[in-house]
């Protein structure tokens, strides 16, 4: 029987094996109270997880609370601004979209006007009213500035024009533009420009990491692919990541990438691929190029002066969800290289890394396997639907499209009556964050949009949203909450993270396209604006866009003239939400701690405290499967703009 309560688990990129910590939460199943932090608690005292840290003289640092303002707080009000300043998408907002700004009043009832100011001409050029929207626990009593009409592109600022208050300043600058959100799914796609590894990245380092790696004790090349995050690791099993949201950039809006040669796009892809192809194994198992030693993550220097690292499959390398999408990834590429008149010899090889995935993925017996794989079941049927596709394309067998029905209807047949899906056979694990199984449905609906199975799959989407739509309306901001541990709705949940504020925006781009719901697409939108400014910090998660945090977790902070950590295009994991009790956001690893130390329910968590490099990888790193879901879901808004009409 399907059925249980939500609970956290952590799984910690630098934890080791049986110490609990904070890391990039997501959602699973499990009965019995779960340990967010931790953390030990004796009395009234919190203590260190027994791990040891490694001989370093570890730091503690809290995190501030934001409660000094212009004026009294409401009751209940948990964060606010020294001055009443209009929160808005410092990305900018489409030229066909939503567009709000929102003005924090703490426990005043005020009332009054607005204008949009173009920063080029100094020249108001729209005018409102702002409409009174109720309190909140962020910010109190709460206007909204809606200049959804204003239609012209730019640059621009929201004045605020309030009674009862002097303590008013401008919002920060802002673009209006045509094609905004396929702006920005660009600038993130180049981000993995400079996550290159070995090769020069000009600007940033010489030639990094041209010894790796060592496997079984003897040099195995695997030099190329991008480092993976804010550490120098390279997870191959999360390339498809990468992978799809490039290609997807590029099939989706291919006269953007006009050029003699590969487009960015696909150049970049490639890039990851000629990596992925040599840390295959021929079962499908993935290797990945780590630190040398047993902790992986130990390095915090240059890239080029790291010692020669390792291959190993032992951090994600061997899960069926991982294997199965990164070989539908590179069935994808090898396609879309064909369709060009590429290489044919380097598509063919592709080939056969997307072959072995697929073998590995599709011999699974998931009613067999050990429980720490259960949880891949869902993932595996998408990327089994994916290759599925893709294989047809390539090889004209329509063999391939029977298996994709059936894996259509596995993934149907994982979604509960109320709405959302499980990731075990068993359906016990409710899916939450990067899942891509409805990516895969609506990749199976476009290819075959005559399919029988095509209603269902948007019975399916509609059943998603509605499930959803209501944890969009806990906040002023519209991005997605979600239930905690016990099921009651939190603003920010424990598994919140960009990936899935992104995925969020995802998936309802394509609802609204679908069902041609107009409430939706402004859902979508607000995902990708609470990402790059409009949220209760005003911190643009993408680095180089707007005011970012002003500290990173990033190693190639080490790179001179990049001690500032900005890695342009980069997006951070994401705010994270207070438990009310201590919550780590990194580093037990090294013994640096930076904390919210009992901070209220649901106060945003990242760190904004220092400069440059912080130790706080919880909140304020970057990572592949961060930008791969931002771009799929600008770029899916983008279209979702153009299809859904004015705004």
């Amino acid at each position: 029987m399907k059925g249980g309560r939500w609970t956290s688990s952590c799984a910690s990129k630098g934890n080791p094996e049986g110490c609990e910590t904070s890391s990039r939460a997501r959602l699973s199943w499990r009965r019995g109270p779960p340990s967010r932090t931790g953390w030990r608690r004796t009395g009234s005292r919190c203590t260190w997880c027994p791990y040891e840290r490694r001989g370093r003289m570890g730091t503690l640092r809290k995190i501030r609370q934001m409660k000094e303002s212009w004026s009294e707080l409401a009751p209940g009000q948990i964060i606010a601004q020294p001055n009443l300043r209009p929160i808005v998408s410092q990305g900018g907002y489409h030229l066909e979209g939503s567009k709000q700004a929102l003005i924090w009043t703490n426990s005043q009832k005020l009332r009054g006007s607005f204008q949009v100011v173009d920063v080029e001409e100094d020249e108001v050029v729209y005018e409102g009213v702002l409409r009174d929207v109720g309190d909140h626990i962020w910010g109190g009593n709460t206007l909204i500035a809606d200049f959804s009409d204003l239609k012209a592109p730019g640059r621009y600022r929201i004045r605020p024009r309030v009674e009862g208050t002097e303590s008013l300043l401008d919002s920060f600058t802002f673009p209006i533009g045509p094609s905004l959100y396929l702006d920005l799914a660009e600038r993130g796609a180049r981000w993995f420009y400079y996550q290159r590894c070995g090769t020069e990245v000009p600007g940033w380092h010489p030639p990094c990491h041209t010894d790796d790696a060592i496997l079984d004790g003897k040099s195995y090349d695997a030099t190329g692919g991008w480092h993976d995050g804010g550490d120098y690791n390279k997870w191959s099993h999360y390339s498809y990541y990468g992978l799809f949201a490039l290609l997807e950039l590029f099939e989706a809006f291919p006269d953007r990438w006009e050029v003699d040669g590969l487009p960015y796009p696909l150049e970049e892809a490639v890039w990851e691929a000629e990596y992925v192809r040599k840390v295959q194994l021929e079962d499908g198992v993935l290797l990945s190029a780590v630190g040398g030693r047993e902790d992986p993550w130990f390095w915090e220097g240059a890239p080029e002066k790291e010692p020669t690292r390792r291959l190993s499959a032992d951090y994600g390398g061997r899960g069926y969800g991982n294997t199965t999408l990164v070989g539908a990834a590179m069935a994808r590429l090898a396609r879309v290289l064909r369709s060009l008149g590429y290489d044919e010899d380097k598509v063919q090889k592709y080939i056969k890394v997307a072959e072995r995935g697929y073998r590995r993925g599709y011999n699974a017996d998931f009613s067999e396997v050990p429980a720490g794989d259960k949880g891949s079941y869902l993932d595996t049927q998408a990327g089994l639907l994916l290759a599925d596709i893709e294989f047809e394309g390539l090889t004209g067998d329509e063999g391939y499209r029977v298996d994709a029905r059936r894996r259509v209807e596995a993934i149907l047949s994982a979604q509960d009556e109320r709405g959302f899906f499980y990731s075990d056979y068993e359906g016990t694990r409710p899916c939450r964050g990067r899942g891509f199984h409805l990516f895969a449905l609506y990749k199976f609906l476009s290819t075959y949009p005559d399919d029988p199975l095509g209603l269902k799959i948007v019975d399916a989407f509609a059943r998603w949203a509605e499930f959803w739509e209501p944890f969009a309306r806990l906040s002023h901001f519209g991005q997605m909450g979600g239930p905690d541990r016990d099921g009651r709705p939190r603003n920010l949940p424990p598994w919140t993270c960009n990936i899935h504020i992104a995925r969020a925006g995802w998936a309802m781009a394509t609802a609204a396209m679908l069902l041609d719901r107009r409430d939706y697409l402004e859902i979508a939108e607000r995902q990708i604006h609470w990402i790059v400014g409009y949220n209760p910090l005003e911190v643009s998660m993408m680095a180089g866009l707007g005011r970012g945090p002003g500290c990173y977790h990033t190693r190639l902070a080490s790179c001179e003239g990049h001690e500032d950590g900005v890695v342009p295009g980069g997006i951070l994991n994401g705010i994270e939400g207070s438990d009310g009790g201590v919550v780590e956001l990194g580093d037990r690893r090294t013994g640096n701690l930076v904390i919210g130390d009992h901070l209220p329910l649901d106060y945003p968590l990242m760190d904004m405290d220092t400069y440059g490099w912080t130790y706080a990888y919880l909140t304020n790193e970057y990572w592949v499967p961060n930008n791969g879901w931002f771009v799929l879901a600008a770029v899916q808004l983008e279209r979702a703009v153009g299809r859904c009409g004015e705004a």
